[in-house]
C-alpha cells in the first residue's frame, strides 16, 4: 500500500509538471549576445525634449577601452538630463548595471537597472549589459550632448575699427572662394584690400576700375566681378584687380540688380526708357520688358534668395526712381522671364523707414535688412520670417546688433555672407567658424566715413549637424 501511494504521488507530480509546461506558450532563448541595439529617454512635462535624443554607437574610448553611446544631434539649449527614465535594449538582456564613473556626487557607485530608475546623465556613467547566458557581459560608455550655447544666439563683434583712413565716396565689399574684396575710390584713385578672415586685411593694387563712380552695384557672378553705375558701361574682371569695359550699342547700363536662375540682371536704359536686361554669359545681353512704375534704378537693396520649397526669388527695395525720386517699394518676383512683379508695399508698410544705401541679405531662411532710419536718423536693423511681405524688429535678447556699432548709425554698408560649404569634424575649428559668417563693413553718415569691420553668427552655425529648434 505504501508502495502503490508512492507511486500515486510521482504520477501527479509527473501530469503538473507537464501541465504547468503545456499551459505556457513562452520560451527562454539563451544567447551570448550583450550588444547594444537602442537608448531612449522618456519625456516628460518638465522636460520635453528628451525624446528626441536619437542614440547611436560613436567613438571608442582608447583609455577606458569601451564603446561610447551618444547622441550626435545635441538636445536643446538648457534641457535637463538630471533626472532621466531610460529605456535601453540589447540584442539579449538578463540584466543591466550602471556605474557611476569616479568623480560622481553620488555616495553610491552602481545600481541595477530595473526600468523605473530616474539617472542623472550629467555625470559620467557607465552601463554594463549581461547576455541571457548569464556570463557574457559589454561595458558601454553613455555620454549625452546637451548644447551648451543658445542655438539661437547671434552674437556681434567688432573685427577692426579702420581699415585705412581713405576718405572714400563709395565703397563695396564681396565675397568669393571665403575671400573678402573691400573696393573703395575717393575720386582720385581707387583702392582694394584684401582678407579671409575680417581682422587681417592686406592692400592690392587696381587697374581700370572707376575711380569717381559709385561702387555699390558691384556683383559676383560665376565667379567674375561686374559693376556698372558710371550710367553707360559695364566693367568686369576675372580676378578682382585688372579690370575691362564693355560698352553695348543698344542700351546703356545704370544699375546691375542681382543673379537670378542663373543669370545676371540688370536696369538699363534705351531710346524708348528703362527696362530689365539679362546675361548667361556677362557678355552677351537681352532687353527684357519695361521696368514696372515706381521700380528703382540706383541705390536700392536687392537680394536672391531661395523659399524654403527651394525656389528662386529676389527682392528689391526702396532706393531712387529715374527722376530722382526716393521710393518706399518693394518688389518682389519668382518669375525668371521678370514680367510678372509684386509690389509688397502694398500690402505691408513696414519698410517704409529704410532709406537709400541698405542692404538687404538672405540668412537662416530669413532676410535681414541694414541701414539708416529715415524718421530719426538711427540705425535700422529689420528681419523678415515671410519673405520680404513684413519686417519686424530684431529680438533684443537673442539677435541685437552691439551697442558699438549701434552708436555710428550709418547707410551704404557693405553687408556680406561668407558662403557656407559642407564640413564635417576632419576640418579645422578655424573653417567651421568662418563659414555662415555676416561682415557689416564701412558705410557713410553724411559727410562722415567709415571704414570699420563687424561681424556675427548665429550660434547654431557652428554645429556640425544643422538641427532646428522650435521655442
Amino acid at each position: 500500500m505504501k508502495f502503490t501511494f508512492s507511486r500515486l504521488i510521482l504520477f501527479f507530480a509527473i501530469i503538473g509538471f507537464l501541465s504547468s509546461c503545456l499551459g505556457t506558450s513562452s520560451t527562454t532563448t539563451i544567447s551570448s549576445s550583450p550588444f547594444f541595439s537602442s537608448l531612449v529617454f522618456k519625456t516628460n512635462d518638465s522636460i520635453p525634449y528628451l525624446s528626441t535624443a536619437v542614440f547611436t554607437l560613436s567613438d571608442y574610448d582608447a583609455l577606458l577601452k569601451d564603446s561610447i553611446i551618444t547622441n550626435v544631434d545635441s538636445l536643446p539649449y538648457k534641457t535637463r538630463i538630471d533626472s532621466v527614465y531610460p529605456t535601453f535594449t540589447f540584442e539579449s538582456s538578463t540584466a543591466i548595471r550602471l556605474y557611476y564613473l569616479p568623480g560622481n556626487k553620488y555616495k553610491r557607485d552602481s545600481v541595477w537597472l530595473t526600468g523605473t530608475d530616474t539617472i542623472d546623465f550629467k555625470q559620467r556613467v557607465r552601463v554594463r549589459n549581461y547576455a541571457t547566458d548569464g556570463k557574457t557581459y559589454r561595458d558601454y560608455l553613455v555620454k549625452t550632448n546637451v548644447h551648451s550655447v543658445d542655438p539661437e544666439v547671434y552674437v556681434w563683434k567688432k573685427m577692426s575699427e579702420n581699415l585705412n583712413s581713405i576718405n572714400s565716396t563709395s565703397q563695396k565689399a564681396i565675397t568669393r572662394n571665403d575671400t573678402l574684396f573691400y573696393y573703395q575710390n575717393d575720386g582720385t584713385n581707387s583702392y582694394l584690400t584684401i582678407s579671409t578672415n575680417g581682422s587681417t586685411w592686406k592692400s592690392s593694387s587696381l587697374t581700370g576700375l572707376p575711380i569717381d563712380k559709385p561702387l555699390t552695384d558691384m556683383a559676383l557672378f560665376k565667379g567674375i566681378f561686374y559693376v556698372s553705375r558710371d550710367g553707360v558701361n559695364l566693367y568686369s574682371s576675372n580676378d578682382g584687380i585688372s579690370w575691362i569695359k564693355k560698352s553695348l550699342a543698344d542700351f546703356s547700363f545704370k544699375s546691375l540688380l542681382f543673379v537670378f536662375n542663373n543669370q545676371l540682371w540688370a536696369v538699363v536704359q534705351a531710346s524708348d526708357g528703362y527696362h530689365f536686361a539679362t546675361s548667361t554669359d556677362g557678355n552677351v545681353w537681352s532687353m527684357r520688358g519695361t521696368i514696372p512704375d515706381n521700380f528703382p534704378v540706383s541705390d536700392f537693396a536687392s537680394v536672391s534668395y531661395s523659399s524654403p520649397t527651394g525656389k528662386e526669388k529676389v527682392l528689391v527695395a526702396n532706393g531712387l526712381s529715374a527722376n530722382g525720386t526716393l521710393l518706399n517699394n518693394r518688389w518682389s518676383t519668382e518669375d525668371e522671364t521678370g514680367v510678372n512683379w509684386v509690389d509688397f508695399r502694398n500690402e505691408n508698410a513696414t519698410l517704409d523707414t529704410l532709406a537709400i544705401g541698405a542692404s538687404v541679405i538672405s540668412y537662416d531662411n530669413k532676410l535681414l535688412a541694414f541701414g539708416l532710419r529715415t524718421d530719426n536718423g538711427k540705425s535700422y536693423y529689420k528681419i523678415s520670417k515671410d519673405e520680404g511681405l513684413s519686417w519686424h524688429s530684431c529680438d533684443s535678447v537673442r539677435n541685437v546688433l552691439p551697442e558699438g556699432y549701434l552708436e555710428t548709425p550709418r547707410s551704404y554698408q557693405s553687408v556680406v555672407v561668407f558662403k557656407p560649404r559642407a564640413y564635417n569634424k576632419l576640418d579645422s575649428k578655424d573653417l567651421i567658424e568662418q563659414s555662415n559668417r555676416i561682415f557689416i563693413i564701412g558705410g557713410k553718415s553724411g559727410s562722415t566715413i567709415y571704414s570699420d569691420v563687424w561681424t556675427g553668427k548665429l550660434n547654431r552655425k557652428n554645429f556640425l549637424r544643422q538641427t532646428i529648434y522650435l521655442y
